[in-house]
């Protein structure tokens, strides 16, 4: 299966290097835009060849599949350019900036009989896997969820020190890593009474940098979801008040107030799992665990919450 990589920053990184520990996975092809700094990556990571033309890249017939870790505007124009050519897709996340966009990819693909995943990583993490089933068994009653997504990025700076060309949206991006987690765990993909506040866009940028979300679950558990790119302390986690224990999830670990319920440090990489899902989805010729359908009731929230913005 081989494999045609497009981006080469730091979570084009992981993928290549978890894709590379697949048996019968070849690293074939990197697309990017600045010569010193592609030819770098491909060199670091194996690749066959470099390409500066993703269009004529995907010409190729011997190509199986794209993975695409560019810029979030361009996850779904490249999409759509990958499917047409009849290639498998592995997106990060966001598919798109828009609900539209994220509906119509899915009918595309289906349409063209090709895999299309987004890289919804939190779902592969032990402890959100762990929540998820025991929410589903009926062993923990939520109540309420406060989920908080804090680091800073004030500027386009992305993961990476070096200066990025485009503005990372904290909605679209961070958000939807964070509604799409919580709608997951408490497995009731609508929403009642939604709500959200912005911060004033920031200076530069043109977008907020602090978001809160609000809602109330058809079984009436309580929402509240805080986003920043302005905390100089970072904090990822979820904080579920159940009527059984109160529980934090902090990437992927487990706490209640007696200590640790939970330690991932001896489970698989969740990127990993992921990587390995998509490969085996191509394989198999079936749907992936992280297909549009199952992505867009996060997406239904964050149009409805960017509608207010505008």
């Amino acid at each position: 299966m081989k494999i045609c990589m497009v981006g080469y920053g730091r979570i084009a990184g992981v993928h290549s290097r978890y894709l590379a520990s697949i048996p019968g996975v070849e690293l074939d092809t990197v697309v990017g835009v600045r010569v010193q700094a592609t030819e770098a990556f491909a060199r670091e990571h194996g690749y066959a060849h470099v390409s500066y033309d993703l269009e004529q890249t995907l010409q190729r017939p011997d190509l199986d599949a794209v993975v695409l870790c560019s810029p979030s505007p361009l996850h779904a124009p490249q999409s759509e350019r990958a499917l047409c050519a009849g290639k498998h897709v592995l997106c990060e996340i966001p598919l798109a900036l828009s609900l539209a966009d994220a509906e119509r990819l899915g009918e595309l693909a289906e349409r063209l009989d090709r895999r299309l995943m987004i890289c919804h990583t939190e779902r592969f993490e032990a402890g959100k896997r762990a929540l998820c089933s025991q929410i589903a068994a009926g062993d923990l009653h939520p109540l309420h969820v406060i989920a908080c997504f804090h680091f800073i990025r004030r500027g386009n700076v992305h993961a990476t020190p070096e200066r990025a060309s485009w503005t990372d949206n904290l909605l679209w991006h961070h958000g939807c890593h964070t509604v799409d987690a919580v709608l997951t765990m408490l497995g009731e993909p609508e929403t009642h009474d939604l709500r959200a506040q912005f911060g004033a866009p920031w200076p530069g940028l043109g977008v907020p940098i602090d978001v809160d979300l609000q809602w109330r679950s058809p079984d009436s558990v309580l929402v509240n979801i805080s986003l920043s790119h302005n905390a100089h302390w970072g904090i990822h986690d979820y904080r579920l008040i159940c009527l059984e224990d109160t529980i934090v999830c902090d990437h992927g670990k487990l706490l209640n107030q007696e200590g640790v319920v939970l330690d991932n440090a001896a489970a698989p990489s969740p990127n990993l799992l992921q990587d390995r899902e998509f490969v085996e989805a191509v394989r198999q010729d079936r749907a992936p665990e992280v297909n549009v359908a199952s992505v867009l009731p996060a997406m239904r929230v964050l149009q409805a919450v960017w509608d207010t913005l505008g």
